[in-house]
C-alpha cells in the first residue's frame, strides 16, 4: 500500500458500522480496481457496497445462492454480459448468528483474491469493534 493510500485510509474512519464498512468496500474496491464489492444482509438488502448502485443491488439479490455456489441467473448475465462464473467471490459471513454476504465481482487473479480476504477480516474486525450488537468474537468459544 502506498503512503498516499495509506493516509487516505487512515482519515476516512468512521465509529459507525456501516460508515466504516462503506469505507473499507471503497478503499480495496479503487485500490484494486475491482468491479462491485459489496455486503448484503441474508434477504438480499446491501447493507454497505463498493462500484455501481444498480449492479450491487442485484448482486446482492442473489447474494446467498452465489455463496451456495449456484450458477449465475440468468439476469445476472443480462446486466454483466461477458460476467463468468469465476469472476463472481460470494461468501457467507456469520456475525453473533446474523447471516451476511460479503461478494466481489472481479478477475480472479492472486492479487484480488488476498484483497478480498482483508475486506472479510476487516469487515469482521469493524464489526467488532464499532457494532453496538456485536458481542465478543469469542462468545461461541465457551
Amino acid at each position: 500500500m502506498s503512503d498516499k493510500s495509506f493516509r487516505s485510509l487512515r482519515r476516512r474512519r468512521s465509529e459507525e458500522t456501516q460508515q466504516a464498512i462503506t469505507y473499507q468496500l471503497e478503499h480495496v474496491h479503487e485500490e484494486f480496481g475491482m468491479d462491485i464489492l459489496l455486503l448484503a444482509d441474508d434477504h438480499g438488502l446491501i447493507l454497505a457496497h463498493a462500484g455501481d448502485t444498480e449492479k450491487a443491488n442485484l448482486i446482492g439479490v442473489y447474494a446467498r445462492s452465489l455463496a451456495e455456489g449456484k450458477a449465475l441467473d440468468p439476469s445476472l448475465v443480462e446486466i454483466f454480459p461477458d460476467l463468468k462464473r469465476e469472476q463472481v467471490l460470494c461468501e457467507s459471513l456469520n456475525l453473533d448468528d446474523i447471516a451476511l454476504y460479503l461478494c466481489a465481482v472481479m478477475e480472479p487473479t492472486p492479487e484480488n483474491c488476498r484483497a478480498y480476504e482483508r475486506v472479510r477480516t476487516g469487515v469482521q474486525r469493524i464489526y467488532y469493534t464499532t457494532s453496538e450488537l456485536a458481542g465478543s468474537p469469542e462468545d461461541g468459544d465457551e
